[in-house]
């Protein structure tokens, strides 16, 4: 399964990198190269059974918080 991701994400790279180079579109490589890079750590980690934390949990409690703090209604 290892190698198989491994190979989807350099076929992944092989298409889109050289078009970004061609069009000397720097800030699209980099934002792709970062995204990227946390895919594949994400998907290694998800092949090698580590947990990964939720983030869903955070992202609800800072927008109750601000929801409340906003608007004034508590759940």
């Amino acid at each position: 399964m290892i190698l198989m991701m491994t190979a989807l994400f350099a076929v992944f790279i092989w298409i889109a990198v050289p078009g970004l180079i061609k069009n000397k579109s720097w800030r699209e490589l980099a934002a792709y190269s970062v995204l990227m890079v946390l895919a594949i750590t994400v998907s290694m980690l998800y092949a090698f059974d580590v947990d990964i934390p939720n983030p869903v949990k955070n992202t609800q409690y800072y927008v109750k918080n601000a929801v409340e703090a906003m608007f004034h209604i508590s759940y």
